[in-house]
């Protein structure tokens, strides 16, 4: 059953879908716009739990597009997370100052991803490790800025080998599919060819003694002619002779 339903309003279709196979791994429906124009059509008609926006978009960008949802009574209380490449500490200020619940980079850490979404529809506040920049976890590191991206391209990279396996899954499955249906179709075209072939024995039988009783009844009737026309001999002989006594 649905935890409920996100939208993820995002240009990119390979972004949408990325986050959108994170989201349904958490049980949630999703629904995606390819700018923030189609999203307001589409928040009209539909409600939804979380709400996932790019910043650079056709038409208005993620914070003008931000300001009208949380100006709008309808959508203001919808966790609205920026799902953007942007990370700056200066950019999540912004990002929480104008209303939004977080920031999530693109390069996506599914664990941060899942423990955000459960604390969110658990009806708390959310501080996923990807929500903001780790400023005293940079002090102790030497470069936590690569280390994030390079845990970021391999959670991509590993969501990437997912739907690759996926794809060669439900491939697999449609080719046995496809041959178990070829074989059933094989199968019934041999039964029916076997039912054509037994009713085409049967009709052929039933021929041959149509035949065969038509043959001994034709014989049945030349025999009773060739009697009476020994008979009819009889008679002219017999009828001959009694003309020649008469003389």
């Amino acid at each position: 059953m649905s935890r409920g339903q996100a939208l993820i309003i995002d240009d990119s279709s390979t972004a949408r879908i990325i986050l959108a196979r994170l989201l349904e791994k958490a049980d949630l429906d999703t629904q995606g716009a390819a700018s923030a124009e189609e999203g307001f059509r589409i928040l009209q008609d539909d409600v939804f739990d979380l709400i996932f926006l790019d910043h650079l978009l056709p038409g208005l960008n993620g914070f003008e597009a931000l300001a009208r949802l949380k100006a709008d009574p309808e959508t203001a209380d919808i966790p609205v997370f920026m799902y953007t490449s942007q990370n700056a500490e200066k950019y999540v200020e912004e990002a929480k100052a104008r209303g939004a619940a977080g920031v999530i980079s693109k390069q996506v850490d599914r664990k941060a991803l899942m423990g955000m979404i459960d604390s969110i529809l658990a009806g708390q506040e959310a501080e996923a490790p990807l929500l903001h920049e780790a400023i005293e976890h940079a002090r102790d590191t030497a470069d936590p800025v690569s280390g994030r991206r390079l845990t970021g391209r391999l959670a991509t990279l590993e969501i990437a080998y997912e739907e690759l396996h996926e794809e060669l899954r439900q491939l697999r499955t449609g080719q046995a599919t496809h041959r178990v249906q070829k074989d059933e179709a094989n199968d019934r075209r041999f039964r029916r060819l076997r039912l054509l072939w037994l009713f085409s024995a049967i009709a052929f039988a039933v021929i041959l003694l149509f035949y065969a009783l038509q043959m001994a009844e034709l014989q049945q009737v030349v025999a009773n002619m060739n009697e009476q026309f020994v008979l009819i001999q009889e008679i002219v002989t017999d009828l001959a002779g009694l003309r020649g006594e008469s003389e």
